[in-house]
């Protein structure tokens, strides 16, 4: 067994992997990896590792005087917001203060419905925040942080690594990106703003393709196809102010009048230099309670284009490619 230390950052190198099948891809990462596995979803945690920093992408932002929108973490985003509870027809409900938010008590919290036609009522049932109940919501009383962290050592991905849902002997290698605000088009901007790509590869690190998640769908891209750097990582380019993923620089349309811009010359985001691994839902790694919380990141809107998204582990792409 070839042991490698585990932990955001973790170097394989030095890893020589045996050619897989779909079929045994598994058993071989057990032999050449401490086979601890401590969320519990079949991988041993330090391949998860292994194969995380090896595709971990760059992501290139848009410059300066272009974009003034940019990532954050986590831990950044909640000092700076209180959780509320959004109630159709009745005023928001304060679940945790200002200040008073944490990783550890985000999914912990519980309040009851109310509905009412003038006057609020509490129906007696009570939700929970560790569900997927998008009546919790995370609000910034100061919308200065909405610009995010202009210090680069403050932008943390955030991977979760699984077994490919598309490609049968190989792994999903999600890449989310936290951004606490997305500025799109004329009034489409929400609070809150989780992007992500896909990196599926082979248990020996084959690239065997990249989805390119932008608003509600994306793109998949063939290895041929997936532009890399000279050191082999894959080459995001993030469009102004919605920060949906692109392989290039260029315009993308969605619509009449709903444009992607991404742009050269901007800063560059090395996210292997700052990743964590997040784990599962119910087995959760290095300490990132956040995925439990199934409420929204922030302000609720009038429809769900203007409105904070769920966190990564509440989004549809967390199961699929």
């Amino acid at each position: 067994m070839v042991a490698l230390a585990t932990g955001c950052g973790a170097s394989g190198d030095d890893i020589r992997l045996p050619p897989l099948t779909p079929e045994d891809w598994v058993v071989h990462w057990a032999e050449a990896f401490d086979p601890a596995d401590l969320d519990g979803d079949g991988l041993p945690d330090a391949a998860e590792d292994w194969i995380a920093e090896r595709w971990a992408p760059e992501l290139r932002l848009p410059p300066d005087d272009i974009d003034w929108t940019r990532p954050a973490n986590v831990d950044w985003y909640l000092p700076y917001v209180h959780m509320r509870f959004d109630h159709p027809r009745c005023p928001d409900h304060e679940v945790l203060p200002l200040g008073g938010v944490t990783q550890q008590n985000l999914s912990r919290q519980t309040h009851e419905r109310a509905e009412g036609l003038g006057l609020c009522s509490h129906t007696g049932e009570v939700v929970s925040s560790g569900n997927a109940e998008l009546g919790f919501f995370l609000q910034p009383p100061d919308d200065a942080i909405h610009a995010g962290s202009s210090n680069p050592a403050d932008w943390r991905t955030y991977v979760h690594v699984k077994a490919s849902a598309s490609h049968p002997g190989a792994v999903d290698i999600q890449y989310w990106f936290f951004y606490p605000y997305n500025d799109w088009v004329a009034s489409v901007n929400h609070e809150a703003d989780w992007e992500h790509i896909t990196v599926v590869a082979s248990g020996d690190g084959t690239l065997r393709g990249v989805w390119y998640a932008n608003h509600n769908g994306g793109d998949w891209y063939e290895p041929g196809e997936v532009p890399l750097t000279a050191e082999g990582r894959p080459v995001v380019y993030v469009a102004d102010g919605s920060h949906a993923s692109y392989p290039v620089a260029g315009t993308f349309n969605h619509g009449p009048g709903f444009d992607d811009r991404t742009y050269d010359g901007g800063p560059v985001w090395r996210t292997w230099e700052n990743w964590v691994n997040v784990g599962e839902r119910g087995a959760v790694r290095n300490g990132q309670f956040f995925i439990e919380y199934g409420g929204r990141w922030g302000e609720v809107g009038e429809t769900s284009f203007t409105s904070g998204p769920p966190g990564p582990a509440f989004q549809d792409a967390w199961n699929a490619l």
